[in-house]
């Protein structure tokens, strides 16, 4: 009876710290909006889609928008994201290490705020180049150190804050654009590495 009750509790450790960093698909409802005039509201629907899916494991993360354009990111878990488009037969490259943004003021707030059954903290930030909008949970995480040099997005900034915490539903405002996501689904499973990997074709810088 002793030695199944150590199996058991064993058993137990095992899958909670298995599940302590989160591992798996996470489906969004997304918002663009061009705030420089040169993609309509419904534009940008059709290019960028009303949904993107990530792949997370790790460092490493996959995306895809559901749009025409069919956008697929990849990121290996170093130093840069390669971007693949439908119509295209190369890859577009971006470093992710680079700071895009510079943090002017952050603040944390409580709020009302539940996306899937997990109440939310919110984490707004100001940068030189606008405003966001980061609602959390800290029981739904990535490891703290997984994106610490992730500056592409501020995702080192977000993640130093709360622990690793990953975006439920999130808002930027900055001065060419508009964006939003909202968690629609979890699905907490292992995924396999050859997911993340890249195709292999011709690269390219992505244009500024």
């Amino acid at each position: 009876m002793k030695k199944n009750t150590i199996i058991l509790l064993l058993f137990i450790t095992t899958i909670s710290f298995s599940q302590e960093y989160f591992e798996g698909v996470l489906k969004f409802k997304t918002v663009f909006q061009d705030k420089k005039g040169e993609l309509s509201d419904e534009d940008s629907k059709n290019f960028y889609g009303n949904e993107i899916t990530y792949y997370l494991k790790g460092k490493k993360y996959k995306s895809v928008l559901n749009g025409i354009l069919k956008l697929t990111t990849y990121h290996e878990g170093k130093d840069t994201i390669f971007v693949k488009m439908n119509v295209s037969e190369s890859l577009m490259y971006s470093l992710t290490n680079v700071e895009e943004e510079k943090v002017i003021s952050y603040e944390f707030k409580k709020t009302d705020v539940v996306v899937l059954g997990f109440k939310c903290e919110l984490l707004e930030v100001k940068t030189d180049k606008g405003f966001h909008q980061y609602y959390f949970n800290r029981s739904l995480k990535s490891h703290p150190n997984s994106y610490k040099d992730h500056k592409m997005g501020l995702w080192n900034f977000f993640s130093e804050k709360t622990g690793g915490a990953i975006s439920l539903k999130s808002i930027t405002d900055i001065k060419d654009s508009f964006n939003s996501i909202e968690l629609i689904s979890i699905d907490r499973k292992e995924l396999d590495a050859s997911i993340f990997k890249r195709p292999n074709l011709p690269i390219i810088k992505m244009p500024e």
